[in-house]
């Protein structure tokens, strides 16, 4: 089965139900995208679009009046909401090989998003703003973890381009 197929069927039998449950509807964007939309946030779930099989699923807030795909710090992926709350990424991770395996994610995809997304959906949790900070702290940690990465391989390591260059008087005639 297509994947996109797959993806249609994954969020029919694993996202729809909770959300009419919610009273909350569930729309088909274009191909590989479905929106649930609340009058406070909106969850967004995606086809994986990268390298990856699978599916992500976001969220932002309804408020945003130019909102794009491209621009960070607007929208923020269930996986983000798990690390907020201190819990562990493992229950969401699946290596996606086969279709089986796809529909896995899907389910536990959707389990997170109950717990995780709901509460901001009805308007039950309002602090998305500390999930924001909380990201930009944890990048500002794994980049100076990924500057004193590469300043050790610097200093463990010659550069191979210094290894090359010559002084142009000890060239070779």
């Amino acid at each position: 089965m297509s994947d996109s197929k797959l993806f249609d069927k994954a969020v029919m039998r694993f996202f729809k139900p909770f959300a009419q449950r919610l009273g909350l509807a569930i729309a088909k964007i274009r191909d590989g995208v479905y929106e649930i939309p609340s009058p406070h946030f909106i969850m967004r779930i995606r086809l994986h679009d990268g390298h990856r099989r699978g599916l992500n699923v976001i969220l932002r807030s309804a408020k945003l009046k130019d909102y794009s795909e491209d621009k960070p710090n607007q929208e923020y992926g269930i996986g983000c909401l798990l690390l907020f709350q201190g819990e562990d990424l493992k229950q969401i991770i699946v290596e996606v090989n086969t279709d089986e395996d796809f529909l896995k994610q899907a389910k536990l995809l959707a389990e997170a998003s109950e717990r995780f997304c709901v509460p901001y959906l009805l308007g039950q949790k309002s602090d998305f703003e500390a999930v924001r900070e909380f990201m930009k702290k944890r990048g500002e940690l794994d980049l100076k973890r990924i500057k004193q990465m590469q300043r050790n391989i610097e200093c463990n390591m010659p550069s191979i381009r210094q290894e090359w260059i010559m002084p142009e008087n000890e060239m070779p005639s």
